[in-house]
């Protein structure tokens, strides 16, 4: 065989030192290098080349999404974008979002966004595939810019879903370490409503947008903190511009911050809308639960400060204000500890008057308010304690100006306190015509033991109000007002005051025929209540249980303008039912020659002084409520009566007042069970137009108690008439006794006088009948004169019996201004003694004469004439003039061309 041929082992050959044998598998560590080997295959080039292709293709994923979501209406721009896996960051740049198209869907809103970076760090990637709540450690968007041009006119389909359920790549959620929203401007405008902020920014701490996120009632908007930081930011709404200079808000410190605050008009005022005018220095929240505001609708904080805010308001024609204690409809709750306002002001313009005030200072504590619950009534208006303090403030209303000095109200010490009040009424012409006006000066107002928890239940409670040294001047309106609880019941339901002081008061009431001026009232009212069932109550007065008082001077005018009545001291108690005016007065304006000139007719000149009228037993509810007048006792001390008269001019065309008659005419009821009059004297005279000198007589010490005079028909009747006896004397040295009986309502006015003078002499007469009748008693000593008369409306009838002695007359002529006796009269008077005048009574033989009062009422005269018409008819009778002639020089009616 040849050597070629035979089959050789190269000794190259070489096989593995342990090798497998078949079936075996191969060992573990040779597997995992293959894998090895086989990764750092596939990732080099992944490394080296994947983030290029990832960052391009997830830069248009972006842009078609947006595309895609908004059907291609809005266009996304990014001019740079880069992932870092290993970071797992993605940075953005110059991202721009713009629609496409000139109209938009009705569902979407045309907005401009530009964003100058954005930044996403520590993305959890394995969660981003797992679809799962990804966790991102910061997502910040740097200097962007947004403007809103338009909104959507109709909800998108998935508006109203919570942000959680919109989440891109179907998300579970989303876990935010960080998120900020920095140096951003927002712009927005679209439509008559704009804003502005020229920079924003906008941080969040630990957002969690999931569902367990949205129920976390911890969270605010998803996040566990915000802070938002606001500078220059404008915009204007409802015809105002609005300016905030900085402000704050951090969830953190649960504080919230404006800085600079202002709202102003943009054009000119008009009645059909309301202006506002509104700048705040400062406004500080602390402790504010911004949380527990969104998610449950409680407000909750520790504080609000207000500084220096000032108001400027004019409203709306119709406006009406606001009621108290409203709140938001969508606020179930509020919580605040402290409210404070310093150095406010406000000025509020409405058509029917305006509201200044400076210097306003508010404190509020422990604030809760429940819109669903009746108010609290242990807090007062839903504060433990308010204190309110104004400076100056002026306020129009009702045509009136008010002005006070300061204020100041707390609950806390139950004080209302107001300085210097003003009020002056609108000049003379203006203001509605027939309506209320009042002007008062009050240095100080003080109401103490307010309480002010009842003044939201419309019950004004306290303890004592006093106004001090006020200056009044009252004209009621034209018409009668309603009752006084009827003019609070718009405020208040009720009122309690335990008392009402009045301290030195000057009051002038006006636009009344007799309207009274009072000075130095001193007045206090006691367990005051003012409703309709206290209007009711006759155990009240004016709303009182009782009331005392006492001032200085008062004056009313009387018959104006010709009479003005006055009292120097006042005094009135109506638990002791005490009524007493000290040193009243009636003064005259003119003379009597005056008092015809002005009145065109014979009217005498009447001045009354009495040193006290005292009334007692005084019905003050009766007084009040009906006006009537009943008294147990009424007193007259040392009155003084002086009566002017003047013969020249034509008689009263009008009906006397003083006439028994007339109490049926009376208005008001009048009862006075007991009229006392002591030491009174009354002075008369009287000029006639026969001489120029002046006739005197007088009335002194008169004392007189007279019993049930009333116009009441249950107590005044024919059994029981007004009654009285008097004792006086003529000229202060004749005694006169008299009596009347008189039934009041009586239409026939009918009554009974019966008395007697003496002793006395007939010249006591002289000073009155010389220069009024040119007659003078030459001697004549009265012993007695009884009489006896019945009168009523036609006239009066009775009977004389004078006892006498040595009578004789003169009768003189007047010329060239003296009184003097001429032949002729001495002719007369000789023939007027022998022939009709009988020297004595009774006659030499013993025979007694009486006379007969016969005279003729005339209703232009007083009562008071008509008795001395018919004594000085029986008088005449009585000493020998015939019947006719004594009845004529009775009724003798003086009357001559008015004095000049």
């Amino acid at each position: 065989m040849p050597e070629y041929l035979v089959p050789e082992t190269p000794a190259s050959v070489r096989f593995p030192a342990a090798a497998t044998p078949p079936g075996q598998p191969a060992p573990a560590g040779r597997r995992w290098g293959r894998w090895l080997l086989a990764a750092v295959a596939l990732l080099l080039p992944l490394l080296l080349f994947g983030p290029q292709y990832l960052d391009q293709w997830l830069h248009k994923e972006l842009e078609q999404q947006v595309a895609n979501q908004t059907q291609g209406q809005y266009r996304l721009q990014v001019g740079e974008l880069r992932t870092s896996l290993w970071q797992r960051s993605i940075w953005l740049r110059q991202v721009r979002l713009r629609p496409t198209a000139g109209q938009l869907a009705d569902s979407l809103p045309r907005v401009h966004l530009d964003v100058a970076r954005l930044r996403v760090q520590g993305v959890g990637l394995l969660a981003l595939l797992r679809r799962g709540v990804v966790p991102i450690d910061s997502l910040v968007l740097d200097s962007a810019q947004l403007k809103v041009l338009a909104l959507a006119s109709k909800p998108a389909k998935t508006g109203s879903a919570p942000l959680h359920e919109r989440l891109p790549l179907r998300l579970k959620g989303l876990r935010i370490a960080y998120l900020g929203l920095l140096s951003t401007q927002v712009v927005y405008r679209p439509g008559p409503d704009s804003a502005r902020i020229e920079r924003a920014d906008l941080t969040g701490q630990h957002l969690l947008i999931s569902a367990a996120g949205a129920a976390d009632t911890q969270r605010l908007g998803y996040a566990a903190a915000w802070s938002l930081q606001l500078q220059r930011a404008r915009g204007q709404a409802a015809g105002h511009r609005v300016r905030v200079a900085a402000a704050h808000l951090s969830t953190t410190r649960r504080l919230l911050q404006l800085d600079s605050l202002r709202i102003e008009p943009q054009r000119p005022y008009q009645p059909a809308h309301t202006q506002v005018d509104f700048a705040l220095a400062r406004l500080r929240l602390s402790g504010f639960d911004l949380a527990a505001l969104q998610q449950r609708r409680r407000f909750r904080a520790d504080s609000l400060h207000l500084q220096s805010p000032r108001l400027a308001a004019r409203l709306m024609a119709q406006a009406t204000a606001p009621g108290l204690g409203s709140a938001p409809a969508y606020l179930r709750q509020l919580h605040l500890a402290h409210l404070q306002i310093e150095q406010g002001a406000v000025e509020v313009t409405g058509a029917d008057g305006y509201l200044k005030i400076h210097q306003l200072a508010l404190l509020g504590a422990g604030l809760q308010y429940t819109p669903a619950v009746a108010s609290d009534s242990a807090r007062a208006f839903s504060a433990e304690s308010w204190d309110v303090r104004l400076g100056p403030t002026q306020a129009a209303a009702a045509a009136h100006t008010l002005r006070l000095t300061s204020a100041q109200l707390s609950t806390r010490t139950r004080a209302l306190t107001l300085h210097s009040v003003l009020i002056r009424p609108p000049a003379p012409g203006q203001g509605p015509p027939g309506a209320v006006r009042v002007s008062l000066t009050l240095p100080r107002l003080a109401l103490r033991g307010l309480d002010a928890n009842a003044l939201q239940q419309r019950l004004l409670r306290a303890d004592s109000l006093t106004l001090s040294n006020p200056r009044l001047h009252f004209t009621p309106p034209a018409q009668p007002p309603p009752p006084v609880w009827k003019l609070l019941s718009g405020v208040v339901r009720r009122s309690e005051l335990g008392r009402f002081v009045v301290q030195n008061a000057d009051i002038q009431f006006g636009g009344l025929r007799h309207a009274p001026t009072i000075s130095g009232l001193f007045l206090t009212g006691s367990a005051i209540r003012i409703d309709s069932l206290a209007a009711r109550m006759p155990a009240r007065i004016a709303y009182a249980r009782s009331w005392q008082a006492r001032s200085g001077r008062i004056t009313v005018p009387f018959d104006l303008p010709y009479y003005q009545a006055a009292s120097q001291t006042m005094y009135l108690d109506t638990d002791a039912r005490t009524l007493v005016f000290n040193t009243m007065s009636l003064t005259p304006k003119y003379s009597a020659a005056g008092m015809n000139r002005h009145k065109g007719y014979q009217a005498p000149a009447v001045s009354i002084r009495v040193r006290s009228l005292r009334a007692e037993g005084l019905d003050f509810a009766a007084l009040v409520s009906r006006s009537d007048f009943r008294a147990a006792r009424l007193t007259a001390q040392s009155p003084v009566v002086r009566i002017v008269s003047d013969g020249r001019g034509p008689i009263n065309p009008n009906y006397s007042k003083v006439s028994p008659e007339q109490m049926r005419e009376l208005p008001v009821l009048v009862d006075v069970r007991q009229l006392i009059i002591r030491n009174g004297n009354l002075y008369s005279s009287y000029r006639s137009p026969l001489t120029p000198i002046v006739g005197r007589l007088s009335i002194n010490r008169f004392n007189g108690r007279f019993f049930n005079l009333s116009n009441d028909p249950g107590r005044q009747t024919a059994a029981t008439p007004l009654t009285g006896r008097a004792t006086t004397y003529l000229q202060n040295r004749c005694r006169l006794d008299a009596q009347v009986s008189m039934y009041l309502l009586d239409p026939q006015g009918r009554h009974r006088v019966w008395g007697a003078f003496g002793p006395g002499s007939f010249s006591l007469l002289n000073p009155m009948t010389v220069p009024t009748r040119l007659v003078r008693f030459k001697s004549g000593e009265l012993r007695s004169l009884r009489f006896a008369m019945r009168a009523d409306r036609r006239g009066v009838r009775g009977t004389t019996w004078a006892s006498y002695s040595g009578l004789q007359l003169t009768l003189l002529n007047y010329g060239e201004e003296e009184i003097e006796k001429s032949l002729f009269s001495r002719i007369k008077s000789k023939l007027v003694n022998v022939v009709v005048i009988r020297d004595q009574n009774p006659r030499k033989r013993g025979k007694f004469e009486t006379g007969q009062m016969t005279s003729t009422r005339e209703p232009r005269f007083s009562m008071f004439t008509l008795w001395r018409q018919g004594i000085v008819s029986g008088l005449f009778h009585n000493v020998g003039v015939p019947q006719k002639l004594a009845q004529k020089l009775s009724e003798s009616k003086d009357e001559a061309p008015l004095p000049r």
